[in-house]
């Protein structure tokens, strides 16, 4: 299971400017990372969706895409359904260094993933 969730961050951590994307206006509910398509949600298995701002601390969620490909991911979303909280995490926009913060916040959903599968 481990697998699918260190190749998630590992693209994430690769293909994006995270700190960049946490600190971006979202709607809480949208799709902060990967943008929203059949074949990223295919490819990624997971995505790191908006929650609340509260003051200076953007919510993050990470959750389980419906066309996930792993055995172990598609069994966690029979089981917990598809609005399910896979993690989550705080994001501080108002940080001094946002890439620091940044890798935090994935080290923790990182983390804090691997427990709940």
């Amino acid at each position: 299971m481990s697998k699918a969730l260190q190749e998630f961050f590992s693209k994430v951590k690769n293909n994006f400017e995270v700190a960049t994307k946490f600190k971006s206006s979202h709607t809480s509910g949208g799709r902060i990372l990967p943008s929203r398509t059949q074949k990223n949600d295919a490819d990624y298995e997971l995505r790191i969706d908006a929650g609340e701002l509260v003051k200076t601390k953007r919510n993050v969620v990470l959750q389980v895409n419906t066309q996930a490909k792993s055995t172990a991911l598609k069994d966690w979303l029979k089981k917990q359904g598809t609005h399910a909280k896979l993690a989550t995490a705080s994001f501080d926009t108002a940080a001094a260094d946002p890439e620091a913060e940044a890798r935090r916040v994935l080290d923790k959903l990182e983390k804090e993933a691997k427990a709940n599968i």
